[in-house]
């Protein structure tokens, strides 16, 4: 199988260079299409500049150049017939070589060689449809943390520096910003897949992220929940700006679903019926009923419309509310927990509450969407006294 897609270059002075990705036999060609175009015309997904009638030369240059590689695919490589790794990369030579005349070039004039700076849009593009957008935010997230670290270390990040040294470096450097060992073991996890994929493309030889001193962080999160006492203190308490107070609401709210962030939104009016919420969730993309609370739906009157911000924003607004929530000094126990209240602590104040309630656990597990007890018992936060409390009314200690 062959394929050639084209995706802009960078923006200049109104138009962008058309790149293209030819992949053929697990080996890949980018070269330059030498087409110019306005970004906001390109459509990806059509492969076509927009609107046809305004840029008839361009879409015919490109369809001229995707019949150019295709039938000279099926010339070098006929149906049929294997050829080896050497054979495979010779015809690619020859491929590119044809590619010169075809263009009138003298000399093809290849893009910019590939780093793992802007692999990173390769490897959006290659899933976006396959991962959430959310997962591949994270990826981004990533490289501008990499990119930041090389301007402040003055260590070239590329292909070939991920290795032993880097590692340490850059590790050092994300706890000096205050970033946990899961956090920092999920930015090590992402280098590992794109080097990993990078390998697989054919654009490094460099292993050493596979090595095991090249290992993911990882530490058994005592993330907190808030008790049903304490969500009620929040909500009731004062908040003088509407913003601050509408994510209170919000978050308030999801103490009481169980939901991620990313289904937040989902959570209105139109969606419950006979007291009950139905959402089929982002994640798992499984169907999910949880039966609502009267304060949900006194939430849900409140607004004619939520909207809800990014994960990022929602926190950074959870981190006000929380640091009043510490001034105020709500609650008997833990007053700094106040302060480490984030999207999350929703979702497993839900579940940690509804199991002190009594809830069975396969009942939580349905809504939570915890595949095994083990996981949802690792998930929810419950000391052993609160277990204690839980089963002394129990008939078997009676």
């Amino acid at each position: 199988m062959a394929s050639v897609i084209f995706y802009p270059d960078k923006e200049k002075n109104g138009k962008a260079l058309l790149l293209i990705s030819f992949t053929f036999n697990h080996k890949r060609l980018r070269l330059s299409s030498g087409v110019h175009v306005p970004v906001a015309k390109w459509d990806q997904e059509a492969q076509k500049v927009k609107p046809l009638k305004d840029f008839t030369d361009e879409n015919k240059r490109l369809r001229e150049t995707v019949n150019f590689f295709l039938d000279k695919y099926d010339e070098l490589f006929p149906k049929g017939i294997k050829l080896s790794t050497e054979e495979v990369h010779r015809k690619a030579l020859e491929m590119t070589e044809a590619f010169r005349v075809f263009t009138g070039r003298k000399k093809a004039e290849r893009i910019k060689e590939i780093n793992l700076y802007n692999y990173f849009d390769f490897f959006n593009e290659r899933y976006k449809n396959k991962i959430s957008k959310a997962h591949l935010d994270h990826y981004n997230g990533l490289r501008n943390h990499m990119q930041e670290f090389e301007a402040k270390e003055s260590f070239r990040v590329d292909f070939d520096t991920i290795g032993k040294d880097f590692y340490i470096k850059f590790t050092d450097y994300l706890k000096a910003k205050g970033f946990k060992p899961n956090t920092i073991g999920s930015h090590i996890k992402r280098i590992k897949r794109l080097m990993n994929e990078a390998n697989q493309d054919n654009l490094t030889t460099n292993k050493d992220h596979q090595k095991r001193d090249f290992k993911v962080l990882k530490e058994d999160a005592d993330t907190i929940f808030l008790n049903e006492a304490e969500i009620k203190m929040l909500y009731e308490m004062e908040i003088e700006f509407p913003g601050y107070r509408r994510i209170r609401d919000i978050f308030v709210l999801n103490c009481y679903t169980g939901l991620r962030h990313s289904d937040w939104h989902k959570v209105t009016k139109e969606k419950i019926e006979n007291g009950k919420l139905y959402v089929l969730t982002q994640k798992t993309k499984e169907p999910v009923i949880i039966p609502v609370k009267p304060l949900v739906k006194e939430i849900l009157e409140k607004y004619e419309s939520i909207y809800i911000p990014s994960n990022q924003k929602t926190n950074d607004s959870l981190r006000w509310i929380g640091e009043k929530a510490h001034e105020k000094e709500l609650g008997n126990g833990n007053k700094k927990k106040w302060l480490e209240i984030r999207t999350h602590t929703a979702r497993r104040s839900f579940a940690t509450n509804a199991y002190l309630a009594g809830i069975p656990m396969r009942d939580i597990m349905q809504i939570t969407g915890h595949r095994t007890t083990d996981s949802f018992l690792k998930y929810i936060r419950v000391t052993k006294l609160e277990t204690a409390e839980k089963l002394k009314d129990h008939p078997f200690f009676s």
